[in-house]
């Protein structure tokens, strides 16, 4: 609804008080200059509205967040900037709606001008930005007005608790829990592991303990040595569900910022099949970080390798026993050692690209996350077989129940 300023608030009392003084002593002059005032009134506020309609039709809004898959709790920075047609002699203001499961206001602004604010977003689920409030104003009038046309970027929230499962091939898999609420609590706690001998008894987490019957304890971030490289890779379109990409770039994006809020930072290597599709060394920005992994999609495979080179892997394809016994035995390990000659005549480029990222970073750990959707994994095992050689401990990080198995990795925790 308009409302009048002061100014409209006097000329209106000024008309009635001339419209009294008309009545009482019959005065046409008082009574054409009250009738005058409130012509000029009425088309004071005829003009303000017919302004206000065309300024809200004039609107143009840009707005930019840091990222659209987050966990919830997760901080986002926003930027937005607004383009209006604004009428000479109108003064406008423009105020941010975020999503309905936002914590946090932003500010009002003027037109033409990038503004910045922080929100945290505390549900899961798709949300969207509500629009915009328009604050006009003149001499003689201003109005308010709530524009909920549809703005983009729409935004989707994980919840936290998401369980995972890490453990050594030769002894099983075990259970375990990661905590994804570090935005809330912390940045302090990575997640949870069984209890080892030697752990302190001060990291035991005793709730988790007593929902699962055994001991865990709290891994904490920056216990690592070093930071990590966290390898991405990208699945292949075929086959591919946009839920499970969508889940998968959250972890992957949760991995990374928690990296960097622990202070650790960390390195990123993008791959598809046999190729290198972006490279990030250490780094401590977030949003540089965030902007490497935004925009990935479901790729076509372009450089199927179908082979994995390396006398590690190719004696274990030629199922190379411990000792050699009997003729049979014989055979294998002549196999093995054919094969393992092979692999040292024949280098792929994607290995040497990734072996050159792998000295450039010089991690000491490095995390592997893969969906498994594609039966060729033979870039998988030169992603390992490369960082085994450089004495890397390597994490695969993949869909639980999953049967491939990946010679050199040393733990693997389902997502």
């Amino acid at each position: 609804m308009i409302r009048p300023t002061r100014t409209t608030g006097g000329v209106a009392a000024l008309t009635l008080a001339l419209t009294a003084v008309a009545i009482l002593i019959d005065n046409p002059a008082a009574t054409l200059a009250a009738g005058s005032l409130a012509i000029f009134l009425f088309w004071r506020a005829w003009r303000f509205s017919r302004d206000f309609q065309a300024l809200a039709a004039s609107l143009v809004i840009e707005r930019e967040v840091d990222r659209t898959i987050l966990r919830q709790g997760t901080e986002v920075h926003v930027r937005v900037k607004v383009d209006l047609a604004v009428p000479h002699g109108m003064e406008v203001r423009v105020r941010d709606i975020p999503p309905a499961v936002a914590v946090g206001d932003a500010p009002s602004y003027p037109p033409q001008k990038t503004v910045a604010y922080t929100i945290r977003l505390m549900a899961p689920g798709k949300t969207a930005f509500g629009g915009v409030v328009l604050e006009a104003s003149d001499a003689y009038f201003s109005h308010d007005l709530v524009i909920r046309r549809p703005t983009a970027p729409s935004l989707r929230i994980f919840p936290v608790g998401t369980a995972e499962t890490s453990g050594e091939k030769e002894t099983g898999v075990r259970d375990g829990e990661v905590d994804r609420r570090s935005t809330l609590e912390g940045p302090s706690v990575r997640g949870f592991r069984l209890y080892q001998v030697g752990d302190g008894p001060g990291r035991i987490d005793w709730k988790i303990s007593a929902r699962r019957g055994t001991l865990y304890v709290r891994v904490l971030t920056g216990l690592e040595a070093g930071a990590p490289l966290v390898a991405v890779d990208i699945p292949t379109r075929e086959g591919s569900d946009p839920e499970v990409f969508a889940r998968y770039s959250m972890i992957v994006c949760d991995a990374v910022e928690g990296a960097i809020e622990s202070r650790v930072g960390c390195s990123l290597l993008v791959i598809a099949g046999g190729e290198v599709l972006r490279f990030l060394p250490w780094t401590h920005d977030a949003r540089k970080a965030l902007s490497t992994l935004g925009g990935l999609a479901p790729v076509e495979p372009r450089t199927p390798l179908y082979r994995s080179p390396g006398p590690a892997v190719l004696a274990a394809r030629a199922r190379l026993p411990g000792r050699e016994g009997g003729g049979e035995g014989t055979y294998i390990a002549r196999l093995g050692g054919v094969l393992a000659a092979f692999a040292a005549e024949s280098t792929s480029p994607f290995a040497v690209t990734v072996g050159k990222a792998l000295d450039r970073v010089e991690a000491s750990e490095i995390h592997l996350y893969t969906l498994l959707n594609q039966s060729d994994t033979s870039h998988l095992l030169q992603v390992a077989h490369q960082a085994k050689i450089r004495g890397m401990r390597v994490v695969l990080r993949a869909p639980a129940g999953s049967p491939v198995v990946i010679p050199g990795v040393d733990t693997v925790e389902a997502i």
